[in-house]
């Protein structure tokens, strides 16, 4: 038997960044071996929601200050995702369920009417070309019946979308090793290598593995993986709480955020809502205290859903980062990458992320993508 071929890229995390980043490094023709602690997807990338939410997310009160950058990034994901999820059926017969379903953020009262003012500016101002439309709360009602009365008035996004996380995954890890690309799961890294000012690969346990280029794409995990020299405030884990219902006929045709969450509908009538943002540590308990306010934002803004059964409950971590930004690009020492911290919105980047990494790695990134990529240089906490 032959020794195994050395690759050119490690990539350190089999969740939605490291199976899209593996996909298209290793279409762009660089051998790539993703290293797992556990399976593929097996953290946040499998529990989110799956809101390719680009405008409404963009106006998180973290990404405020960066409102360019993400709107830029998110607008540009969404509309990757469209040919990515042509790729995956086209290619290899799965359908991630991406769909355009717009979404309806809500206002309650006279503070959420000011917001979705701020909001409807921030479009104005940085992505004119977004259909965002102000409703009142009848005609907001006429588009989802299941809307609170006391809901006053709303921004109706036609453009944004949703998909299947699990699915997502799946396909992704399918696609990348059809591509060729190398996964090991139980693989624990114990150090990232780095000697004579550049990273030389990692190592597991007493074993070794060189490659030109690591790429940590570890999660919530980031700043945990030795050697990598990161703080642990640069990335830190979200704990976000979701509940799981169901409702026939289908509750929403849109995403609905308000009262301070969301609730997400799928054509099959699961209904999810969410989510908490917890920094507590890596504690993943799901609360009484963390359902009951999830409770209660879901059904103050369907009523409807107080009858409806409780399917299930779960947490998971979501990479944060000290400024809301993710950090995408050069780490450091040359051939040490990272790609983490996507907080809220690892689904929606994951497509604009490998996109970019691939780019920075080829020494070939998009004239338009690169000035989105400054803000993303993880040296910029150095």
């Amino acid at each position: 038997m032959g020794a195994a071929v050395q690759p050119d890229v490690i990539v350190v995390g089999g969740g939605v960044m490291g199976c899209a980043s593996a996909l298209r490094l290793q279409q762009a023709g660089l051998r790539t071996l993703v290293l797992e602690r556990s399976v593929p997807g097996a953290e946040a990338s499998s529990a989110a929601a799956g809101m390719l939410a680009a405008t409404v997310e963009a106006d998180h009160p973290a990404l405020r200050p960066h409102a360019p950058t993400a709107l830029g990034l998110g607008r540009r994901s969404r509309a990757l995702h469209v040919d990515l999820a042509e790729e995956l059926l086209a290619e290899h017969g799965v359908d991630v369920g991406r769909r355009d379903c717009g979404a309806l953020r809500v206002a309650f009262d006279d503070d959420d009417d000011a917001a979705l003012d701020a909001c409807q500016q921030t479009l104005a101002t940085h992505a004119p070309d977004e259909l965002a439309e102000r409703l009142t709360g009848a005609a907001a009602r006429s588009l989802e019946p299941a809307l609170s009365s006391d809901v006053r008035s709303a921004l109706h996004v036609p453009g944004e979308g949703q998909l299947e996380p699990p699915v997502f995954l799946r396909a992704l890890a399918l696609a990348a090793d059809r591509a060729g690309a190398t996964f090991r799961s139980g693989a624990l890294v114990s150090e990232v290598v780095v000697e004579g000012g550049r990273c030389r690969g990692v190592r597991l346990g007493g074993e070794r593995l060189d490659a030109a280029h690591v790429v940590v794409a570890a999660g919530s995990w980031t700043s945990l993986v030795p050697g990598l020299g990161l703080r642990a405030a640069q990335v830190h884990p979200v704990r976000g709480q979701v509940l799981l219902t169901e409702s026939r006929p289908p509750l929403f045709r849109h995403l609905v955020f308000g009262a301070h969450g969301y609730v997400c509908t799928r054509p099959d009538g699961r209904v999810l809502c969410g989510s908490t943002e917890e920094r507590v540590g890596f504690r993943r308990e799901v609360t009484l205290g963390g359902l009951r306010s999830i409770v209660d934002l879901a059904t103050r803004l369907a009523p409807r859903l107080e009858s409806a059964p409780l399917r299930g409950q779960w947490s998971r971590y979501r990479p944060g980062t000290a400024d809301g930004l993710p950090l995408v690009g050069r780490a450091g020492p040359e051939g040490l990458w990272l790609a983490s911290g996507h907080f809220r919105n690892g689904i929606l980047l994951s497509a604009v992320t490998a996109e970019l990494l691939t780019g920075l790695l080829t020494g070939d990134v998009p004239a338009d993508l690169a000035p989105l990529a400054v803000p993303l240089d993880p040296r910029r906490f150095a």
